[in-house]
């Protein structure tokens, strides 16, 4: 079996990793391994901001399928995973939202996450960030190596919606990420002169030159080899089938993501005892929270029919997409510059005083996974739940680490999400009905005229069941923690095992107010902070 050694092993080479990977490398006394499954970032639909519907589709991601979700009419439903340098900020739809500030502040006060309070990881995004329009504010960063913009060009039906939301009564927002996330606007991008922004391309790729840094591509991580309850070792399979050992003399950090992190702990014999048994793993730390927790956004989009062809209905077909491509390629202007999903709105929906719907808005109607696109022009105002009362879980299939997981979603499970969904639809409703919108919209489709939005309309949330969808936001499955039953210590270490700790977003003892493309790249810089610092005391 062919070794390899090194001082730091990364498994993982998504938004955390590639965070990680850069900010370890800085000691140069150091070696750091970066272990990818995937390929590198060479597709070209990654880096055009509006192909990435286009890159999700692709080799470059993997689908997680859950089982049958009773609290979706029985539904399973895709979570779609990178498996791709850069991970999810490789494919995401580069929404660049932090979440609220009492997000950070709950972790400590609910969950003993002492550290990780608003006050500690503001500094953290502001160091990460090189913000075109914000960069002087106290809120944001100049300097960092996250570029941060506007987006390049704004759709006009995007406009006539967030005119629509302001005549509703929702405030002008034009920063999600500052004193307050509440209002309609539009969304600050990871997108730059007609380029994706990504982990892999502002963290990694400048410090690839360094020398103590190795990213090992096309490397299938089975599970860790622990000795003495210490983590010191990684076995995969290289791109050939080829076994690889690859050692770690001072620490292994899973930076895999929410579904691959918990995956490789259960498979390395932490976890669940009980489970563990079933699959005949030899049990080295009984940790029942293991795969628990899982947590995810949920939405049910408004759809409206429009009535002129000013969406993007057929916008890659034909004479449009040829036009599109040859003025990015010639002039790196107009639509593929752009992420499509330009526009947004927090709202408090329920009177809590803090936003609890989130609405992406839309000038087309993308469909769901394994059904056709509509083949019309149509809009979307899309109210998701931001704080999800809602857990899942997941555990192994059998021990063979190329199986996949069972996933149990329970999407909807809390009455209190339903809820919050029922008051986002009508709001969305609210919206649709605005004088603004009445020449651009022909009739609304979803949930339609006959659907009642009224208070205890059973109908509503029968259609809500029968639509709802995850946003692609899996987190909370190996949780920190300061209670004795969490996965992790605040100082993301795997409780009962040395030499290990996790630092993606299945650290999340709950799922922040927002997008989670930002608040990873936080939380792996957050991890680097306290490796070094135990470096430094050493």
């Amino acid at each position: 079996m062919k070794t390899l050694d090194f001082d730091f092993v990364i498994v993982g080479g998504g938004a955390a990793g590639c965070v990680l990977a850069a900010r370890l490398a800085q000691d140069t006394e150091a070696s750091v391994a970066l272990v990818e499954r995937g390929r590198k970032d060479s597709n070209p639909w990654i880096h055009i901001p509006a192909t990435f519907f286009k890159a999700i589709q692709s080799q470059d991601v993997e689908a997680q399928t859950s089982e049958p979700d009773l609290t979706l009419e029985n539904r399973a439903f895709v979570v779609p995973q990178g498996r791709v340098l850069g991970g999810g900020t490789s494919v995401n739809g580069m929404i660049y939202m932090r979440g609220q500030a009492r997000d950070y502040d709950d972790w400590v006060s609910d969950f003993g996450c002492q550290g990780w309070g608003y006050a500690d990881v503001l500094p953290v995004f502001k160091r990460q960030e090189r913000n075109s329009r914000l960069g002087d504010d106290p809120f944001h960063g100049a300097n960092g190596p996250l570029i941060v913009d506007d987006p390049s060009t704004k759709h006009p039906v995007t406009q006539q919606i967030i005119d629509a939301a302001v005549a509703c009564g929702l405030p002008l927002n034009t920063d999600f990420n500052g004193a307050r996330q509440d209002g309609v606007g539009w969304y600050q991008v990871t997108a730059h002169k007609g380029r994706r922004q990504s982990a892999a391309t502002c963290f990694l790729r400048p410090a690839l030159g360094r020398e103590n840094l190795s990213l090992l591509t096309g490397m299938d991580v089975s599970r860790l080899r622990i000795e003495g309850r210490r983590a010191c070792a990684v076995e995969a399979f290289d791109g050939d089938g080829a076994p690889v050992l690859i050692k770690a003399r001072r620490e292994i950090v899973l930076t895999a993501g929410s579904f691959q992190s918990p995956k490789l702990l259960l498979l390395s014999g932490i976890g669940p005892k009980q489970h563990l048994d079933r699959h005949g793993i030899d049990v080295i730390e009984d940790a029942p929270a293991v795969g628990d927790n899982y947590q995810d956004h949920v939405g049910a989009p408004l759809t409206a029919r429009m009535k002129d062809s000013v969406g993007l209905h057929g916008a890659d077909k034909g004479l449009k997409a040829l036009g599109h491509g040859l003025n990015y390629v010639l002039r790196r202007r107009g639509l593929l510059t752009t992420n499509l999903l330009q526009g947004g709105a927090c709202v408090d929906t329920g009177g809590s005083g803090r936003p609890d719907v989130q609405y992406n808005i839309a000038p087309f109607a993308p469909g769901r996974p394994g059904m056709p696109p509509l083949d019309f022009h149509a809009l979307q105002i899309h109210p998701m739940t931001m704080r999800p009362k809602s857990r899942g879980r997941l555990g192994l299939r059998s021990s063979n680490p190329r199986d996949s997981l069972r996933f149990q979603a329970e999407a909807l499970g809390h009455a209190e999400d339903l809820e919050v969904l029922r008051r986002g639809v009508r709001l969305a409703r609210d919206i649709l009905n605005q004088a603004e919108m009445r020449e651009l919209v022909a009739e609304e489709v979803w949930p339609g005229p006959g659907i009642s939005v009224a208070q205890g309309s059973n109908n509503l949330d029968d259609a809500i069941r029968e639509q709802a969808r995850t946003i692609y936001h899996p987190s909370g499955t190996c949780r920190m923690g300061g209670d004795s039953k969490a996965v992790l210590d605040p100082q993301l270490r795997v409780r009962g095992i040395d030499g290990l700790r996790v630092a993606d977003c299945s650290v999340m003892p709950a799922l922040v107010s927002g997008n989670t493309g930002a608040p990873t790249m936080m939380i792996a810089d957050q991890c680097a902070d306290l490796i070094l610092a135990d470096a430094g005391a050493r």
